[in-house]
């Protein structure tokens, strides 16, 4: 679990959903959250050498989070190249 930092505009909207459906800010605040933590989870769960693990994921409403393999395979080259160039300077 990672620590929340919530925009004010993010906090006024969840505790206007909770007064008017009678929750309390916390729960409010712990179900929009979900959905992003789970995101979350589905894209750290792919190998960063195997591009088909890689999730594609839709949420009604919210979107689609979809894996793009030559983006994968980009930011891979750029993590390589960080590592050779740290191993040189070293």
């Amino acid at each position: 679990m990672y620590t929340k930092t919530v925009p004010k505009e993010i906090k006024d909207m969840l505790k206007d959903i909770a007064s008017k459906t009678d929750n309390s800010y916390q729960l409010i605040e712990d179900i929009y959250f979900s959905e992003f933590e789970f995101i979350a989870k589905s894209i750290e769960s792919g190998e960063s050498d195997n591009v088909p693990t890689f999730k594609n994921v839709l949420i009604k409403h919210l979107g689609s989070f979809i894996s793009n393999e030559r983006h994968i395979l980009k930011l891979k080259e750029i993590k390589d190249a960080k590592k050779e160039k740290d191993k040189d300077c070293s």
